[in-house]
């Protein structure tokens, strides 16, 4: 067996990953993206990795997954509804979800989603968040989202965004891709006038945004 083939075999002993994933972890830190499909090929018609498409949960889209044939039974349906339920809530919660919450975005049990949350937590990234990060990331949330209002009402220059660029870049994203959970803020874009209800339960409560109003200074002649 090639040092090639060991790296492959190596990354996949963990648990299904989807073929970027296996690219992006081989590539080009061990061989190059042409030497990886390659030994992927070379792996698939030996009988030592399957190779599985799957439709991506929500979507037309599908995406591949390898894994080893001894836990191919990790890609179920079931496996693969937390997978995506895990990668649509990161996005708008700004952490990991928790077991309740992919539960409820996957439409399986509570002890469905924790199997395999779990299971699949090296693949995806998951881990069970405490409540400090609950917090801090509806906060962040809360942030970007009335940010994204701002910017869309044309009142964000007002404000004071230096020193938080990332909540900017945020804001950005939810402006382009989530505007159905910005905000209607008052005229002057200070307050919150109100929160749309899936914002709410994203945010777990009411947010009011951080005084971030421009000092305005006056020039006085003597």
């Amino acid at each position: 067996m090639s040092v090639y083939e060991e790296a492959v075999l190596g990354l996949l002993k963990n648990g299904p990953k989807r073929r970027k994933e296996v690219i992006k972890q081989l590539c080009p830190r061990i061989m190059s993206r042409r030497k990886a499909q390659n030994v992927l090929n070379e792996l698939e018609s030996g009988g030592k990795v399957k190779v599985v498409s799957q439709r991506i949960e929500g979507t037309r889209r599908f995406t591949t997954w390898y894994t080893l044939p001894s836990q191919e039974y990790l890609l179920s349906v079931d496996a693969g509804r937390v997978v995506a339920a895990i990668e649509r809530l990161r996005g708008v919660l700004l952490r990991p979800p928790t077991v309740e919450e992919i539960a409820v975005e996957a439409g399986i049990t509570p002890g469905s989603a924790e199997k395999w949350a779990y299971r699949l937590a090296e693949q995806s990234g998951w881990f069970s968040p405490r409540s400090e990060l609950i917090m801090d990331a509806a906060e962040r949330l809360g942030e970007a989202l009335v940010c994204a209002a701002r910017i869309r009402d044309h009142t964000v220059s007002d404000f004071d965004y230096e020193n938080d660029p990332e909540i900017v870049r945020e804001a950005e994203r939810f402006l382009k891709k989530h505007v159905e959970l910005l905000p209607k803020l008052t005229e002057d874009g200070v307050d919150v006038v109100s929160w749309p209800s899936k914002a709410l339960k994203n945010l777990g409560k009411w947010y009011k945004p951080k005084d971030r109003i421009q000092p305005t200074f006056f020039v006085i002649r003597k």
